[in-house]
């Protein structure tokens, strides 16, 4: 691409980066060797992203154009990157799609059942207060409450990534033999653990944490 690409992506105290769909645009561009630049964007720096008529990272501006949304970024770059095709055919397209609702209504809720206390550790006061008061309003209940229930929470995670860690079983990626889309949208789910906690997501998922690991050495992460 002749011009860079900017991304704003969301950021907690002492520049950690955390955000899982941010991690997932972020990790495609890396591996394609695309040039970019991240904008920090806090809790509490809506502002900053008004210009895109809506309030959620990431977002990408390149040129004068603007695409908001991991899933609707995938699809810009695929369609304008012709070096690279990160949706060579339908069945990609299909399953990474499956993959974008799956993990943001399925697993994200669930890690975030693990980690939601953690998260005001790596926010500054005022963001800390924002995140406490809005994720409390929409799980209508404390955060502290979540604590209890952890060790559920856990076999329930275990459950939902049975059949991914079976996959991985026989294949390197869940794209295959090479690093793809569908690896891209399931990867920040993990960075965003990371980042945010000391939670092993991985017990007894041997699969899914080599195959973390594996992306991470790839890429230099």
């Amino acid at each position: 691409m002749k011009n860079k690409i900017f991304l704003y992506d969301l950021s907690g105290k002492n520049n950690i980066r955390f955000s899982p769909p941010c991690w997932n645009v972020k990790l495609c561009l890396i591996h394609n060797n695309i040039d970019f630049d991240t904008i920090p964007i806090r809790f509490t720096e809506k502002n900053k992203i008004s210009f895109s008529n809506q309030t959620l990272v990431p977002i990408i501006k390149y040129n004068e154009e603007i695409v908001s949304d991991s899933w609707n970024i995938f699809v810009w770059l695929n369609d304008k990157i012709k070096e690279i095709k990160l949706i060579p055919n339908e069945q990609t397209r299909v399953f990474s799609h499956f993959l974008y609702f799956w993990t943001s209504k399925s697993l994200l809720p669930l890690i975030f059942k693990l980690i939601a206390n953690d998260i005001p550790k790596i926010l500054n006061e005022e963001d800390k207060q924002y995140f406490i008061k809005t994720r409390e309003d929409r799980i209508k209940m404390p955060l502290k409450s979540l604590l209890s229930d952890k060790e559920k929470s856990r076999k329930q995670l275990f459950q939902s990534l049975i059949t991914f860690e079976k996959i991985l079983a026989n294949n390197r990626f869940f794209n295959g033999k090479n690093l793809g889309l569908p690896d891209f949208i399931f990867f920040g789910n993990f960075m965003w653990a990371e980042k945010c906690s000391s939670e092993d997501l991985f017990k007894n998922l041997p699969n899914i944490h080599k195959w973390y690991l594996n992306i991470k050495k790839l890429n230099r992460l």
